[in-house]
């Protein structure tokens, strides 16, 4: 007998298992980097694994590390192990791990449920059924696809092996059986400290199967009691003492709440759990605000949870003295549950509403579904029982199964689990917020290849931060994702916009680094030096500053500003955080200017790029030159300009700097200096004779200055041919030499072709003026009512 059961187990666990086996091939997603590629110390193998024990276990992630909160270190030396046996973290061996952990807490659960119906004399069927409704529990996704998770899956495994250990030997709980039971209850709490309400059911267990007394069954308990509090104790010496992280209703709609408020609110969601239970559809990875949101005892919704757990409650009452099953399942579920149940302000969770919350609360679930449909049946068909409830519930356990089949690719990634989220949960900020994370990341990946193709991703990730911030309201927005919406809205290239976010981000939380250096960077690129510098200050005074990036680009900024003592003290101080070559190389560039060669050498010879000195002052005098002319200050840059131009040739000339000639002969265009200005053209179209702003400024010149028509139209056509940017402005310029050479058939095919590209009154007059010399009338009347229309 006991080897067929054991065999049915084995074939539900299996079961169970292969629902998840499309998991093997996903990658990381939503909070597995916690443990495995955002930990410092687990991504060094068990290098350091004794840190792991010693500091809490959010003390290691590399983004806003605390020693408050959880203490799960076995979890963490497990990722420890992995990282060690495989070199590097691969999210197939998480998943395969969870998939194996699950089956094997299948089985372990399967051995646990027989051992309860058998004190009851239940036929095997219902500890068959009680698991395999468990097993394909679509809730469970959420914890077997998640890597992360696997916290929740070895907690419940060393649980429920210490609790069947125990209820195994019952009547013969020798010292050394005791602390076995105890090292695996412990083991249970350093891998997450959910498992600490199963002393209770522990006590349940004793009272409702064993037939002990309410006392007996509370002493009982004391082989889990002992390692609890050497747990708590150790918990309370390792972690710092903290005010709770959830301080506003974006995290926990709970937090702040009192009195009747927090009652109905906990009511209501208390009930959306169970809901979940019997139907667990729609499913999402996050309920946060305004998923739910507060409420009251107006809403029928919450009248009608304080009935039906009020209910709950009276059930097992009553049931208690009789030891009646439904009052042990009931209370099963309260117990396993009560740890995510908001009871009090300190334990006030930092989610809504989780599904993997209900893990163990639905075994509860499963034991009362079978055991109660057991029951009835057995009142009214007891002959047919064997038939009916296979029938029953085969129906569900397989609707169940399709669901967890179907929901699990959503763990795929982070960009399925975040697209998913806005999907079932688009009243969630968290939802919209993570999805606009995610396309803003695949943006600036795709950006390095395609910057047209990222505008697309940068666009709809734009529209799902304006979806979260809308939710939030204005005044709460959080400044972490001002800041990614920023970044975003420049990707996209609108910079008037982000420079307003990031100023509504250092408003909202001005000891943040990220805005400040932001807004420094943007300052500096509109030529803005002060204003620069200004911000590059207070993002040094920030808290969690870079001091690298800041002191360098400050540097840059005083040498913009021609401050080059400050500017050297600024890239030396840069030095100081990080060994850079190119920063180097300034430091060389400005000693030279200086006048202090020997400083200069120094760090030209450290610069690994292998420049001389006079190579170095070329590059940085060109660089000045470029940011002058892109700034529109083209007698600053043709004073730079003009310094690089008798090296130019010695240090890579054209090859090197294609732009060069053609920067340089605008800028002397700019500054009316059109005959050095055509010297510079005439080599640019020496190096790129296809070049349709040389060629176009070339026939310009000719036109206007040297009234060489000939020459010009060559150029202009040319440049009608060279797919210029503005191809009206291209065919018009033509048109214009052609009409000035008495070309007036060729002259009116030009400008009408520019009428493809655009319009104005020079154009359409010409043409009227054409077709009227040429005695076309009809199309004369064509132009003039044109000009008519556009006055």
């Amino acid at each position: 007998m006991k080897q067929k059961s054991f065999f049915w187990i084995l074939l539900i666990a299996f079961f169970g298992v292969l629902l998840y086996a499309q998991t093997y091939n996903y990658g990381y997603s939503g909070d597995d980097g916690i443990y495995a590629y955002f930990n410092r110390v687990t991504q060094k193998g068990l290098d350091e694994w004794t840190e792991l024990f010693k500091y809490g276990s959010m003390n290691f992630i590399q983004i806003n590390p605390v020693n408050t909160s959880i203490y799960r270190p076995f979890t963490l030396l497990t990722f420890a192990v992995e990282y060690q046996v495989f070199g590097e973290f691969n999210a197939r061996n998480g998943h395969s791990l969870n998939v194996l952990l699950y089956g094997s807490l299948l089985v372990v659960l399967g051995l646990f449920l027989l051992k309860l119906c058998e004190r009851k004399s239940w036929p095997l069927l219902i500890p068959l059924l009680i698991l395999a409704l468990y097993a394909v529990h679509p809730l469970h996704v959420e914890v077997v696809a998640s890597v992360k998770s696997r916290d929740t899956l070895l907690a419940s495994l060393f649980a429920f092996s210490a609790i069947l250990l125990w209820i195994k030997w019952e009547k013969n709980l020798s010292i050394p059986r005791l602390s076995l039971v105890g090292i695996l209850f412990f083991f249970s709490l350093i891998s997450k400290e959910e498992s600490l309400p199963l002393i209770a059911l522990v006590a349940l267990i004793g009272y409702f199967f064993q037939q002990k007394s309410v006392w007996e069954s509370i002493k009982s308990t004391l082989p889990f009691v002992i390692p609890a509090l050497v747990y708590l104790i150790i918990r309370a010496i390792v972690l710092d003492s903290a005010s709770t992280t959830y301080d506003s209703k974006i995290n926990s709609v709970i937090y702040g709440l009192t009195g009747g408020d927090r009652l109905a609110t906990n009511l209501y969601i208390y009930l959306q759990y169970i809901k979940l239970l019997f139907f667990p559809h729609p499913l999402s990875w996050d309920y946060s605000f305004a998923q739910l949101d507060v409420q009251t005892f107006k809403s029928p919704i919450v009248w009608l949870s304080l009935v039906f757990f009020g209910g709950l409650i009276y059930l097992a009452y009553l049931g208690f003295k009789s030891r009646n099953v439904f009052s042990f399942g009931i209370l099963f579920y309260l117990v396993s549950f009560s740890i995510f149940a908001n009871l009090t302000t300190s334990l006030i969770i930092g989610s809504n509403l989780g599904e993997r919350f209900l893990f163990i609360p639905s075994l509860a679930f499963s034991f009362l579904i079978v055991v109660g449909l057991y029951q009835l049946v057995l009142k009214y068909q007891s002959s047919k029982v064997k038939l009916i409830l296979p029938l029953v519930l085969l129906p569900v356990i397989l609707a169940f199964s399709w669901k967890t089949i179907d929901r699990s690719p959503v763990w795929k990634s982070n960009l399925t689990l975040s697209k998913s989220g806005v999907e079932t949960a688009p009243k969630s900020w968290r939802t919209h917020v993570m999805y606009a994370e995610e396309l803003r990341l695949k943006g600036k990946e795709i950006e390095k290849t395609s910057t047209d193709s990222a505008k697309a991703y940068y666009e709809e990730a734009i529209k799902e931060f304006d979806l979260s911030n809308e939710i939030l309201g204005k005044e709460a927005s959080v400044s972490q994702y001002l800041n990614a919406l920023g970044e975003v809205l420049l990707g996209y290239g609108d910079t008037l916009r982000a420079v307003k976010v990031f100023e509504e981000s250092v408003k909202k939380n001005p000891a943040a680094y990220f805005g400040w250096f932001k807004l420094a960077m943007l300052n500096f690129e509109e030529g803005n030096f002060d204003k620069a510098e200004e911000y590059y200050l207070k993002s040094l005074k920030s808290d969690k500053t870079e001091y690298f990036p800041n002191y360098k680009n400050l540097g840059l900024t005083y040498m913009r500003k021609g401050e080059s003592v400050k500017a050297i003290a600024m890239f030396e101080k840069a030095l100081e955080y990080q060994d850079d070559p190119s920063t180097k190389s300034t430091l060389s560039y400005l000693y030279s200017q200086a006048g202090d060669m020997e400083k200069a050498k120094e760090y030209q010879t450290a610069d690994s790029t292998g420049r001389s000195v006079e190579e170095m002052t070329f590059v940085f005098t060109m660089s000045e030159a470029n940011g002058a002319f892109q700034r529109n200050d083209y007698v600053t840059a043709v004073e730079k300009y003009a310094k690089c131009e008798a090296e130019f040739e010695q240090y890579g000339g054209a090859e090197k700097y294609p732009s060069f000639n053609a920067a340089y002969a605008k800028s002397l265009l700019e500054t009316r200096d059109t005959l050095a200005a055509k010297k510079q053209f005439l080599k640019a179209y020496k190096i790129d004779p296809k070049n349709p702003v040389v060629l176009t400024n070339l026939g310009t010149i000719a036109f206007l200055k040297d009234k060489d028509y000939p020459t010009s139209e060559r150029y202009y056509r040319e440049a009608t041919m060279a797919n210029p940017e503005d191809p009206f402005s291209a065919y018009m310029n033509l048109g214009s030499v052609l009409l000035a050479q008495r070309k007036e058939k060729e002259g009116l095919v030009a400008l009408e072709k520019s009428l493809e590209y655009g319009s104005n009154r020079a154009v359409l007059g010409n043409l009227y003026l054409i077709n009227k010399s040429l005695g076309n009338e009809e199309r004369m009347n064509y132009y003039q009512n044109l000009l008519n229309q556009n006055q």
